[in-house]
């Protein structure tokens, strides 16, 4: 087979690992589909969009994951590129400023450790033969050793290891051949104590992905483990992949999750890492799932209405951030007008500070304004 052959499996096989800018609104990730064209992905980033040469080393893999398209059971075409040729064709675009960073994961060829150690050399090649000082994201394999994953993080700007399920028996639905404690939580947890010790080791920070609707789990058991990821694991971002069903795969016939639970999650999580959430304040259902049609921080607003409304001239920035339509810039501007003694007196002056009236009128009064009903 042909080099560039192989290179167009390699690409399309490494398409479900997330490295994309996350978007928390709904609409957009209904709207949003990753951009691949030639080997090339384009992450964004804010309004930008950055070309990454986004790769397997094999799709070649001993694992039984039952969603994936490299599972061993999966019967479809493989291909493997060695490290230096890796480097090598990386090298080739980024001269041409085809692309601007590299995104490297990979199947499993023997075993964790073989593979890091393949990834790792392309790496290597591309830092001293070729004197490369760019952008790298390098994916952790489950299972790998920890000197192995430290030299990783010396060479990567960014690592991540896939979670995959938010828990034990989630894992066990899905993969036999992976312990979730041992080989991912362990691994997740010796590269969150050696980004701490030494911020030099993977200095843009470290990462990780659930699949949603995969298994049974519910959204109440993700946002456990997604409030754990961050507080306790130091995760710069949780992304969230929603499953889809791949021909030739054990889960081929598995149905496929409302694209809008995927949304619902990433707004929940912001809730805990922006405006400081518990669970506890977020609103599930009996199973244990977000509402799909409102925003979380509008649902729990509704329940707590005999907070509401709030005057926005006296109120505490932690009260404001907890009103729908108001974000953490609003209500820095409101409460820097606070200070000024400075009166906010009507919804449309609340607009004007970047507040969504239509949102939050029935959560607020401004003086003279308050809407009392949805309506």
């Amino acid at each position: 087979m042909s080099t560039f052959k192989d290179l167009q499996l390699l690409s399309d096989a490494a398409y479900y690992d997330r490295c994309n800018y996350v978007n928390y609104n709904v609409d957009n990730v209904l709207k949003q589909t990753d951009k691949i064209k030639n080997g090339i992905y384009y992450a964004k980033r804010g309004s930008e969009e950055v070309p990454l040469f986004k790769v397997l080393l094999t799709n070649q893999c001993n694992n039984d994951c039952a969603y994936c398209t490299n599972c061993r059971a999966h019967n479809y075409q493989r291909a493997r590129l060695s490290p230096d040729a890796l480097a090598r064709i990386y090298m080739d675009f980024y001269n041409k400023n085809s692309v601007e960073g590299l995104f490297l994961s990979s199947g499993i060829i023997k075993d964790a450790d073989t593979t890091m150690e393949e990834m790792i050399e392309a790496v290597h090649i591309l830092r001293n033969k070729y004197s490369y000082k760019g952008y790298v994201h390098l994916k952790i394999i489950p299972g790998t050793s920890k000197d192995h994953i430290k030299h990783a993080m010396q060479l990567a700007d960014r690592v991540s290891i896939n979670l995959e399920a938010a828990t034990k028996d989630g894992m066990s639905d899905l993969s036999s051949t992976k312990n979730y404690d041992r080989d991912i939580l362990k691994r997740l947890d010796w590269i969150s104590n050696l980004h701490r010790r030494d911020h030099n080791l993977a200095s843009s920070g470290h990462t990780t992905q659930i699949i949603v609707g995969a298994n049974e789990e519910t959204d109440e058991d993700i946002l456990k483990q997604v409030y754990k990821l961050s507080n306790k694991y130091d995760t710069l971002y949780n992304y969230f992949s929603s499953f889809k069903a791949l021909d030739g795969t054990p889960l081929e016939n598995h149905e496929q999750p409302d694209i809008r639970r995927t949304g619902r999650l990433y707004q929940a999580e912001y809730l805990f890492t922006q405006y400081n959430y518990k669970l506890d304040d977020l609103i599930l259902d009996d199973d244990g799932f977000l509402d799909l049609n409102e925003d979380p921080k509008y649902v729990a607003a509704l329940e707590n209405m005999d907070l509401y409304p709030i005057d926005v001239n006296c109120a505490k920035f932690k009260e404001l951030i907890r009103v729908p339509g108001i974000g953490l810039k609003s209500a820095r501007r409101i409460t820097h007008m606070q200070k000024e003694g400075k009166k906010i007196t009507s919804l449309r002056q609340l607009q004007e500070l970047g507040a969504n009236i239509n949102k939050c009128k029935i959560f607020v009064k401004t003086g003279k304004s308050y809407q009392s009903t949805l309506i």
